[in-house]
Order: C-alpha cells, then structure tokens, then sequence
C-alpha cells in the first residue's frame, strides 16, 4: 500500500499548477517488509509481482526502476516463471521508447535478467524474445554487449540457439552495409577521323 500511495502522491503533485508545486523527487529506495515479504511469503510475492506487472502496462518508469531490484530474489523465484516473464516481457515492449537510455537498459538487462540468467533456461529464452522485438530502439553500444552475454552455451537447449540466430540474423541486417565502390567508368574510345589540315597561305 505504501508504494501504491507513493505512486498516487507523486503523480498529484506533477499535476499541481507551477505556482503550488513543491519539487518532489521520487523515492528510490523499498520499505524493508516489501523486500522481505517478496521472498517469505507465497501470497505477499504475487501480490508484489502482479503489482509490478500493473505499473509496466502503465509506463511507470519510476516505480519499475524502483520495485525492480528487489523482484531478484522472490519467494519460490517465482519472478522467473514462464508465466510471469511472459506478462512482464510483453508488458515492457510498452515502454519501447525507454530503451534507447543506456541507463534504462542497464537496470532492465544488467540489474534484473543477466543476474539470474544462468537460474534457468526459460530466462534466456523471454530475454532473447524481448531483444528480438525491441533491438532496434536498444542503445547500440547496449546492444553490443548484450549480443555477446546472450551467446548461448554448448549446453543451451534448441530453442535458445535459434532465438539467437533469429536476433544475430537481424543485427545483420540492421548493420550499415558498407560504401559499394562504383567501378571506374571505362575510358571512351572514340575513333579519330583523319582531318585534312589546312592550306597554309
């Protein structure tokens, strides 16, 4: 309830006319019950998880970027389930825009899926998924090195392989293809006609 509160506060307050307005930052940092609570109990966890779920549908950057963090270690990993990385997955293609922050991505790659990658297959698949549909808002620097952490292993199942292939194909083809040189045109031959020379006075 608190996070929902905070949500409801600072989104009165953007909507205050500038002369009322009081600057407001948004909290950044998690009750420690909610932590808690997300890895010891059952019903607490997916009441957490459904919660994350809402704010993603309803672009709520801030509130993701906060609650993200602590959905890495939840009750049972029920965080990494098919059906949860389904929903979340699908719900983040909403905030393709984002992705163009390196920053963003970051959080999203590097603080939560990359974390828990070698958990279970099942993230490797939704991660490379979710590449595959928004590859070409991710900042290309991010995407570079996201490319070489998704490589799959020797021990990586068929579908995680063809997911690759599928992204690497289209990385391929996003690339610049370089400058065709234009051949050199070839050098006209034009025949000479003999030309009588004047007569000279």
């Amino acid at each position: 309830m608190s996070l929902v509160v905070d949500d409801y506060t600072f989104n009165v307050e953007h909507k205050l006319p500038t002369e009322e307005k009081v600057p407001v930052t948004y909290p950044n940092t998690l009750p420690d019950a909610f932590t808690k609570f997300l890895q010891e109990n059952r019903i607490a966890c997916e009441v957490g998880l459904y919660y994350l779920l809402h704010i993603t549908k309803q672009r709520n950057k801030n509130s993701l970027l906060r609650l993200l963090p602590a959905v890495k270690e939840t009750y049972n990993d029920t965080a990494f389930t098919d059906i949860f990385l389904h929903l979340f997955t699908s719900n983040l293609t909403l905030l393709s825009e984002e992705f163009v922050s390196e920053d963003f991505c970051s959080h999203i790659f590097d603080g939560f899926f990359l974390v828990a990658l070698t958990k279970k297959e099942n993230i490797h698949r939704h991660v490379l998924r979710l590449l595959l549909h928004l590859h070409h808002k991710v900042a290309p620097s991010k995407l570079e090195s996201l490319q070489k952490a998704l490589e799959p292993t020797k021990t990586s199942g068929d579908p995680v392989k063809e997911l690759y292939t599928q992204l690497s194909d289209k990385l391929q083809q996003k690339k610049p293809s370089p400058p065709a040189t234009e051949p050199e045109p070839a050098a006209m031959e034009l025949p000479l006609h003999n030309m009588p020379t004047p007569p000279v006075v």
